[in-house]
Order: structure tokens, then sequence, then C-alpha cells
């Protein structure tokens, strides 16, 4: 280790001593993830050599571990990851390494590149490979790789084998080139109307015989302004603060910050009335420029929903609006009913911000909602979407097409009256835009 900076905090315990005081202590009498925040710290380097050493001890998985992977820098975590790997292909299969490799599969899927076989045999073995994320890591396959397993594939595949197994690989390659073929031979596209959540799986709709992309590739992430972090930090552990603090897809403001993309506005209550109850439309983020972050609108535009309704009212598990030539929404016409219901659940609104929107490194352009478990910020405008279940892209109500993610708010958002917003049970909420009609839709999962 290095030697620890002058700040007046404790130094951090090397690597060795905060593995071997978790395999003794555990968490009682223990404090391994401010031990890992000391460390991040002191030395940054030694987060890989902590995650090495926990692997070599053959310990059971610690969200600690997942701290550390998320906090360290790039060549760090590129590096641990290949050890990790190599660990599997020479037989290891310790739930602790398939979970670090998860975080390679969502975070950096290249790491599996050039042993796809084996990545294959691990995800048929179900051991030696992600031990939930193997679907993530095929957004690396090659196109040759691609197209040579989708030409192995014989006209009848039985489920669970590896024929499926290399239809899924295919399909989750996400190559416009090949994935309608997959689809229709192996997951029976355009035959069984369900096929289509396969297709929404990966981000795409079938239009015309032609794959159309449902989501962008770089997200931008939403720096909240101060007001905002000081009420979501008040009810927040210290060590759940610091990491947001070190995180970069939360972008505080430093030296490393971000740059900001564009400006955007949170929170408040629209002039514009919900088609259920009536009451005042809240706003969820008014974008003035919102095609710097790949929404297919040339005019400003105001994302808002009711959040006394949406998800909660039996006419209201998505909600639509149409949007007139400024980017304001007004209910949808199949939405709009004569005698307003009563809120089982009413909402205060937002708080009010400016935010900002920046790009965090391209490591985190897809992250994944169980992954994330509070330390990362899901709250992001474009790029993929953070599923909490599975992929649901609603159609639009006026021309019947899949409608594209515009964007995902997490949980835990300051309201205006000083509580924080959950989506159902703590969930996130997703946006969508159709361009050619001007409409938007908007609904939330949960656990």
């Amino acid at each position: 280790m290095t030697q620890a900076r002058d700040t007046g905090a404790p130094a951090a315990l090397s690597p060795a001593q905060i593995v071997d005081a978790y395999a003794r202590l555990g968490w009682k009498n223990n404090d391994p993830m401010g031990q890992v925040l000391r460390l991040r710290r002191d030395d940054p380097a030694a987060l890989g050599e902590l995650v090495t050493l926990f692997l070599d001890r053959g310990l059971e998985h610690a969200t600690f571990i997942d701290a550390a992977l998320d906090l360290m820098d790039d060549a760090t975590y590129a590096e641990t990851l290949r050890r990790a790997w190599q660990r599997a292909r020479d037989g290891e299969t310790a739930k602790a390494l398939a979970e670090v490799l998860d975080s390679a599969a969502v975070q950096w899927p290249a790491l599996f590149a050039g042993a796809w076989p084996a990545l294959l045999a691990a995800a048929q073995a179900g051991a030696g490979g992600p031990r939930f994320n193997t679907d993530h890591a095929w957004r690396a396959l090659d196109a040759e790789t691609a197209q040579a397993w989708l030409a192995q594939l014989p006209p009848r595949i039985e489920d669970d084998s590896p024929d499926s197994l290399r239809a899924r690989a295919v399909l989750h390659s996400r190559q416009p080139e090949t994935v309608l073929r997959v689809w229709r031979q192996a997951f029976a596209g355009g035959v069984d109307p369900d096929a289509i959540y396969w297709l929404m799986e990966v981000g795409y709709a079938d239009e015309g015989g032609q794959a159309r992309a449902l989501h962008g590739e770089r997200p931008l992430h939403i720096r909240f302004d101060a007001a905002q972090r000081k009420q979501m930090a008040a009810s927040q552990p210290e060590w759940r603060r610091e990491i947001q603090r070190l995180h970069p897809t939360w972008g505080f403001p430093g030296a490393e910050a971000a740059p900001a993309v564009a400006q955007g506005h949170m929170g408040g209550t629209l002039a514009a009335t919900c088609g259920l109850c009536h009451g005042p439309l809240h706003r969820l983020l008014t974008l003035p420029q919102p095609a710097l972050a790949g929404i297919d609108c040339p005019t400003p535009l105001t994302l808002a929903t009711c959040l006394s309704c949406q998800g909660w009212e039996q006419d209201g598990p998505i909600l639509f609006f149409r949007h007139d030539g400024d980017g304001v929404p007004q209910a949808h016409p199949s939405q709009r009913q004569a005698e307003p219901v009563t809120p089982e659940f009413p909402a205060e609104p937002l708080r009010e911000a400016d935010v900002a929107l920046f790009q965090a490194p391209a490591r985190w352009a897809w992250q994944d909602w169980g992954e994330s478990n509070g330390r990362q910020n899901l709250s992001r405008v474009g790029g993929p979407p953070s599923w909490v279940q599975s992929a649901e892209y609603p159609a639009c109500p006026d021309c019947e097409r899949r409608m594209s993610f515009a964007m995902q708010l997490d949980s835990d958002l300051p309201q205006a009256d000083g509580g924080d917003w959950m989506w159902g049970s703590g969930g996130c909420n997703y946006s969508f835009w159709c361009g050619h009609c001007r409409v938007s839709a908007h609904l939330w999962q949960c656990t």
C-alpha cells in the first residue's frame, strides 16, 4: 500500500487486514464498508488487491466487495476482472467469483471476448461464469461469431439446450443484422404474439422487417442540485453518502466532475391536469433541448405525470400524454374521464430544482437495477433502461408503434413537502416518447 494521506482521518487497513477481519468477525464489531472507503481514499489501486484476496479466501458474497468494484478506476477494474475471469476458466466456481463476473457482464462485457465458447459452456453448466447477468455479456459478441452461431441453429430448438443458449446469445448481442433473424428462427418471432417480449428484452421493435432500436446507447445522468442532494442524504447512512459522493454516476461537483451536456428543470406542478383525478400534473423533467439527450424532439419537452394516479389507479398503470408545439403535455383523450376519481394515495409534487445532465464514463452506460443497490445513480435520460422487471415498451395509443425509451427516475426523489418519493416499494419510473405523434408515456416497476 502507498502511504496514507495526511487528512487527520484514521489510516485505512491494508487489503489483507480488511479481508482477515471480515473472515473472523463478519459485520459484527467490524466495519468493512468504512474500511473500503478509507482504502479508496488512501490507496485506490489497492481495491483490486482487496477483491482478489477476498476471492482467495473463498468467502461468501459481501456488499463491500460490490462497493470496491464500483469505486475502482478503470485500469484497476480491468486487471481485477481479468484475473477473476481467468480463475473461472481454470475451474473455480465460487458464488462470490460469479457475482464479481456479474459486474463485468454489465460494465465491461468485452472481458469475455475471445472466450465465447467458454462463456457459453459456463451458461450451460450454470457455473463458471456470471451468476445472474450472462445475457448482458453477449452485448460484446462479435459479428463473425454471432453469424456462425446463427448458422449452426437447427430448425427446431429444445428448451434449455446448448442451441437455445446459443440463440439467446445471438439475440442479446443486439446486432441489427442478426437480431430479427434469430428472433424469427428461435423465438417464434412474427408467429407467436408473445414473442414480441423477447425482442423488447433486447431493445428492438420489428417494423416492416427492419429492426428499430428502442433506446440509445449513451445516457446522460442527472446531477441533482445542492438542495436535492441535502434532502436525499438526510435519511442515508454516512457510508452510503460517501459512496455516492465518490461514484461517477452521481457527478458530485468537484475537480473531476463531468461537464454538463444539457440542463433541465425538475419538480413542481403544471397548469395541465390529470385525465383521471383532474388534479394538476406533476413535472418530472423539462428539457429545453431534448435532442441533446438523444430524444427525437426538436422543441422543448416537459415530461410529466400524475404521481397520485400512475400505477395506483385501475385505469392508470401507464399514463399517456399528448404534447403541444411547446412540448407541454395534456392528458391523452383515451384517459380523460368526465367524473374525477379520488386517488387512494394522493401525492405531493417533486421538489423544484434546476438540474444538469452529464455523461458518466462509458463503463456506466449500462446499469443493472439489482446491481446498483443504492450506490449508483439510476436517474438518467436516454441510453438503455435499467429494468426492475421485464422490458416493457408501451405502444403509442395514436400510431401503435412501440415507443422509444426517454428517461428513468429512481426512487428516493425529494418532494416539495420534504418527503421522499418512492415508485411503489422502491422501484424505477420509465418514460417513453413517440416523436412521430408527440406522445409520452410513463410506467413504473418495483419488486
